[in-house]
């Protein structure tokens, strides 16, 4: 077969498998659009749903967030109300016990002043019993020895006036002895002798009696010098008691200022002490703030697909036959061309 019909079949059967394959290229490529297009509305519709489903889920769980959040914040609102009315009664309720303990420190005070006011007045009372008794003491002493000057004063008197007494019966025993001895008839030498025995006897019984008048006299000395002697001490000691005394009511009203003093600190300080006790007044508590809405977060709505372009068809490659005829046909008369040289 000549090249001309080789060259020209060929391109016939080139170009015929050049258009099946551009014929099966653009129908795979039809049906890959075509399924494309599909498939991007399928994707389109799930976005969308799995779009509004994941808003409803955003919904509920912010709005569950957002009661969680309201519910907190009652509760934080309860508790912190709650937690300053137990403040307040706690405030008001050291208010109180202060208040009682400031009645109670006044009534301790007020007691210990009248239980000082009865302490001074039994301190004074036995003062007063105490005095009474060391004037009864020194009066009694002083009259005792007043009486023992007097018996004293009486004895010596009396032994005084016994001596007279008998010194006088001893004269007159002696005239009498002297006027016995005249009256029996004696004279001269024997009346003298009686006279001078007589005068003789009454003196030694004057001279007795001197004696013991000078004796009384010297005990009665002795005795009013030992009664004055007791006399002074007991005054001494009068006074001295008395001094003493002054004293211990000085003493008594001292102690009793200082007494008072005393309860007058205590309940000052007491009295601090309760007032110390007093809470300070509790301060309203901050506000909690209210919670605030979740900012909601936004989707994208999915993008609505455009179809695809339609697909641009592939042309087939195509071989004019009569053109590889004509290439062949040259080829061929070359060939002869070169045959006939060489022939």
């Amino acid at each position: 077969m000549s090249q001309t019909l080789v060259n020209f079949f060929g391109a016939q059967a080139r170009n015929e498998a050049s258009r099946k394959q551009a014929d099966a290229i653009n129908k795979k490529n039809k049906a890959a659009r075509k399924f494309t297009n599909k498939n991007q509305k399928r994707q389109f519709k799930y976005d969308k749903k799995s779009i509004n489903i994941q808003r409803r889920n955003i919904k509920q769980e912010y709005a569950y967030q957002d009661a969680i959040a309201q519910d907190n914040y009652r509760y934080q609102m309860q508790i912190q109300s709650l937690d300053y009315a137990n403040q307040m009664r706690a405030f008001a309720k050291s208010q109180q016990q202060a208040a009682q303990q400031l009645d109670f420190n006044k009534f301790a005070y007020d007691y210990a002043l009248m239980d000082t006011a009865r302490w001074e007045q039994e301190q004074n009372v036995m003062l007063d019993f105490e005095e009474k008794s060391t004037m009864m003491e020194f009066r009694h002493r002083q009259l005792g020895e007043v009486m023992d000057q007097k018996a004293s004063q009486a004895t010596f008197n009396q032994t005084v006036a016994q001596g007279q007494i008998q010194q006088q019966a001893a004269y007159v025993e002696a005239l009498k002895n002297m006027g016995a001895a005249v009256a029996k008839g004696a004279n001269g030498v024997t009346a003298e002798k009686v006279a001078q025995s007589a005068i003789a006897e009454a003196g030694i019984q004057a001279a007795a009696i001197i004696d013991e008048i000078f004796s009384a006299e010297q005990t009665f000395g002795l005795s009013m010098y030992d009664i004055n002697q007791k006399l002074e001490m007991a005054n001494n000691q009068f006074y001295l008691d008395k001094a003493q005394l002054a004293a211990s009511r000085v003493s008594l009203a001292n102690q009793g200022k200082a007494m008072r003093n005393q309860a007058a600190l205590n309940k000052y300080q007491a009295d601090l002490n309760a007032i110390a006790s007093v809470m300070l007044e509790p301060l309203p508590p901050v506000p909690i703030p209210a919670p605030r809405e979740l900012p909601r977060p936004k989707l994208q709505k999915p993008k609505k697909p455009k179809e695809l372009p339609k697909v641009v068809e592939v042309d087939a490659q195509y071989t004019d036959p009569w053109l590889a005829g004509f290439s062949g046909l040259i080829s061929d008369v070359k060939t002869a061309v070169s045959f006939g040289a060489f022939g």
